[in-house]
């Protein structure tokens, strides 16, 4: 499964949750960040989370107006080693939803 997370969103989360202020040049910048939001879940203290693989980002820019305009968003992909850790997936992505909500 996947999630869409706004680059400020993200940004914001890091500031909060690791107290410094970050730019992001490309998508392994984020990625790293994504890393540092990931390991203070609580998710991330329960052993099921040895169970994601992998996290899979890309970036995606939009135009909802115009030309010059742009939103920058990044596709979240979370790898599980196999389906029987879906269940985590889904508490961790709900979470993080919950999480970016508050920004």
């Amino acid at each position: 499964m996947r999630i869409k997370v706004r680059d400020e969103k993200l940004i914001r989360a890091i500031k909060k949750l690791v107290g410094i202020d970050v730019i992001f040049k490309n998508v392994e910048d984020a990625k790293k960040a994504m890393g540092l939001v990931l390991r203070r879940t609580e998710i991330a203290k329960s052993k099921e989370y040895e169970g994601l693989k992998e996290i899979r980002m890309t970036q995606v820019v939009e135009h909802p107006t115009s030309a010059v305009e742009s939103h920058i968003y990044y596709e979240i992909d979370f790898v599980l080693s196999d389906d029987r850790y879906l269940d985590m997936e889904i508490s961790l992505i709900k979470e993080l939803q919950g999480l970016f909500e508050k920004l």
